[in-house]
Order: C-alpha cells, then sequence, then structure tokens
C-alpha cells in the first residue's frame, strides 16, 4: 500500500471532530476526471489551468513546501481544496503558504494540512487558515481522540481576527472589541 492510499484512508480532523476523507490524490497517469475529488500536484494542476484543460467541477491541488503559491492565485476560486505537504514536522514553510493563500490572495476554500505534523502545531496552522488536518500519525490521532488542544495565546503567535483591535503601536498585544 503506498503512502497516497494511506492519506485516502486517513480521517480527516475538522471542526474538532472526525471525518471521513472524500479527498483522493492522483496517482501515477490516474485522469482526474477518473477520480470523483481529485487532489493534483501542483504542476500537473498549473499545467491543466494554464491549458484551460477539462478539469472535473470538484478538485484540489496539492502544495509541496517548494511550490509557489502565487502562481495560484489567478485560478483559486476554481480550487475547492488545496492540501499543504508537511513532509517533516520541522519544515514550517506550510505555514507561509497557507497564510499567504487566505490573506494576500483571499482563498475563500479549504486548505488542508497534509503529512507530518505533530499536535502542538495544529492550532498555529488553524491560525494561518488551515481548515483541516489529514491525520497519518497514531499520536496525533490518540490525542485528539483524548480531547487535547493546546491552548495558543495572541502573545506567542498573533494574528489579525475579525473583532480584534492593535493596542497602541504594539500589534502582538490584542484586546477582544466589545
Amino acid at each position: 500500500m503506498t503512502a497516497k492510499n494511506n492519506q485516502h484512508r486517513a480521517p480527516l480532523y475538522k471542526d474538532r471532530a472526525f471525518h471521513e476523507n472524500k479527498w483522493q490524490m492522483l496517482e501515477g497517469d490516474q485522469s482526474p476526471v477518473d477520480v470523483d475529488r481529485p487532489i493534483l500536484t501542483f504542476a500537473e494542476a498549473i499545467r491543466l489551468l494554464e491549458l484551460r484543460a477539462n478539469l472535473p467541477q470538484c478538485f484540489g491541488v496539492c502544495v509541496e513546501p517548494g511550490d509557489d503559491v502565487e502562481a495560484l492565485a489567478p485560478y483559486l476560486d476554481g480550487i475547492a481544496l488545496i492540501a499543504i505537504s508537511f513532509p517533516a514536522f520541522s519544515d514550517g514553510r506550510g505555514f507561509s503558504s497557507a497564510r499567504l493563500l487566505k490573506e494576500r490572495y483571499g482563498y475563500k476554500g479549504e486548505i488542508r494540512a497534509v503529512g507530518h505534523f505533530i499536535l502542538d502545531q495544529m492550532p498555529f496552522l488553524e491560525r494561518c487558515g488551515v481548515d483541516s488536518f489529514l491525520i497519518t500519525s497514531d499520536k496525533v490521532r490518540a490525542g485528539l481522540e483524548r480531547g487535547e488542544w493546546p491552548e495558543v495565546t495572541n502573545y506567542y503567535q498573533p494574528t489579525a481576527h475579525e473583532g480584534d483591535a492593535p493596542i497602541a503601536s504594539r500589534t502582538w498585544l490584542r484586546q477582544r472589541r466589545s
């Protein structure tokens, strides 16, 4: 069984609950029109989007750490899911990709973390725009099943959430508006 098959069978964690993963990474020369909810490689997605090729109504794109998400910007309205790959929990480039997609390019679809991340990173990923997590680690799954979700205050990673107002010039110190 390949790693991609394992990912297809892995549980999805979204909205603080486990769900079935209905998306499938394409393998080999599989056509995106042959799969219900395909996830294309970044290079293949860009190639097909530039050619205005026949793509399914609902498709996703997998972004690897070296991929430039700016190339997806003109096509974001037609992409239902962007899966950001974390080849190692110590590779933080996926955090930047998620944040760029949501904040700079205004992506409205689902951003999913896939690969090797740890439970302690999940709140930070969520703050960067990740909506769902494909859980392939037994340790992460066990922690989530126990109801664990690490608390992360704005002091550690400030973000501009709707309703937050910066205090003076120290943007990392925020307070809720009434």
